[in-house]
């Protein structure tokens, strides 16, 4: 089979499994908090549970199936997709919200460095190219998600107030979305040959724990890794609270609030394939210091204006911002790693993205207890800031030619 033709499998796999999760997320699951009377804070948890799981997961899930397989991975994280959905249908108290959503993210946390590292490894030479090809598939389930979740919850109340009722319905029909998706996965999912030729646990395990340490000592992708986390940081933000600043402050509908979390995913999908080309041709570094300055303008800048024509300009900014960084950051890191460490390396650098994504929600949940908006939302885009800055100076400084010692010039 074509290398084409295994990331077209891949590509279809991995998009009917994303678009039931991206359903259920944005904007469904913070406006389902609400309406179960969750505070700032507890919605900031709910939004970031799923994502926490993937900090624990993500790097033993890509360095495990570095050895026992990587069809096997995506096989169980699809069983998730499909079946997990249903249990939002039961749920009448905002906390439980907490430890579904931690079951839920085990699926994004198998899924996103395994098939990673199988695009990678068909890839080639072309990473650049063919993980923002890949990354499209990502965004544009969030944004049909998004659009696709604010619809469902529009129709399913016709217009009106929505009820719990409501939520739990458009949830079944997650999880039906789900159930074919995995019935695709059975057939499609590509099989990727491991390097390993020991498949007993113990001997996988020993060397899982061997590739994840020397991915840890790797400077450059830890530097790489933290401007993703980052970003990741205020998507995980914009995902808990742009649809309550959006429907509670500004008094738009939660249709409205779909549009708007759409044209943030579907900028990124029209604009990273094009980022992901310019990445393999400049500095990744440099394209990723440019997105992050953008990402913290435009993200304090959803709280400064409540005209609607003005919001959805700073969404594409937003969008834009976002596919800068990630179609550099994960192509950097798949460039650094070796061959038979892909997995685990894919595997921290998700970890560390999670980690921001986790925090984003549950920093800015806890900052809305005490400040407004706009100061929560200025903060994080301050430290964004201070962050980016220190990184440009250490790219600066591992860039700069290191002199020679004075008595190797005489030899």
């Amino acid at each position: 089979m074509s290398n084409l033709r295994l990331f077209i499998n891949i590509s279809l796999v991995d998009f009917s499994a994303r678009l039931s999760y991206n359903i259920a997320r944005t904007p469904l699951l913070p406006l389902f908090a609400l309406a179960l009377g969750a505070s700032p804070p507890l919605i900031g948890i709910v939004v970031a549970a799923s994502t926490i799981t993937g900090i624990f997961l993500k790097a033993p899930a890509g360095a495990l199936s570095d050895f026992i397989g990587r069809r096997q991975m995506l096989l169980f994280g699809a069983c998730v997709f499909a079946f997990m959905p249903f249990s939002y249908t039961v749920v009448t108290v905002a906390w439980v919200l907490v430890l579904i959503r931690i079951a839920h993210g085990t699926a994004t946390s198998i899924y996103g460095p395994v098939a990673n590292a199988v695009v990678a490894e068909i890839a080639g030479k072309e990473k650049g190219r063919y993980l923002s090809l890949f990354a499209v598939t990502k965004i544009g389930t969030n944004a049909l998600g998004g659009l696709a979740g604010g619809w469902l919850l529009y129709i399913l109340s016709r217009g009106g107030d929505y009820t719990i009722g409501n939520f739990h319905t458009a949830y079944a029909i997650c999880g039906a979305l789900g159930i074919i998706a995995l019935f695709l996965a059975m057939f499609l999912l590509p099989r990727v040959e491991q390097y390993s030729e020991n498949r007993k646990l113990a001997d996988a395990w020993r060397k899982v724990r061997h590739g994840l340490g020397a991915t840890i000592k790797n400077r450059a992708i830890l530097m790489t890794s933290s401007m993703e986390s980052f970003q990741n940081m205020t998507m995980g933000a914009g995902m808990a609270f742009l649809p309550i600043l959006v429907v509670q402050e500004y008094h738009f509908s939660v249709l409205q609030a779909g549009i708007l979390w759409s044209v943030i995913a579907g900028t990124s999908v029209v604009l990273k394939p094009v980022m992901g080309y310019l990445s393999d041709r400049v500095q990744r570094w440099k394209l990723i210091s440019l997105g992050m300055l953008l990402c913290a303008l435009s993200f304090v800048g959803f709280t400064a204006t409540s005209s609607y024509s003005f919001l959805l300009l700073i969404a594409v900014l937003f969008g834009w911002a976002e596919a800068i960084v990630t179609s550099s950051t994960v192509s950097y890191v798949a460039e650094l790693a070796s061959e038979r460490k892909l997995g685990a390396s894919l595997g921290v650098f998700g970890t560390i993205a999670d980690t921001g994504q986790a925090l984003g929600p549950i920093a800015v949940g806890a900052l809305l207890g005490y400040l407004s908006y706009f100061s929560s939302f200025a903060i994080v885009s301050i430290v964004i800031l201070l962050w980016t800055a220190a990184y440009v100076i250490l790219q600066l400084k591992e860039s700069r030619p290191h002199p020679k010692p004075p008595w190797k010039n005489h030899q």
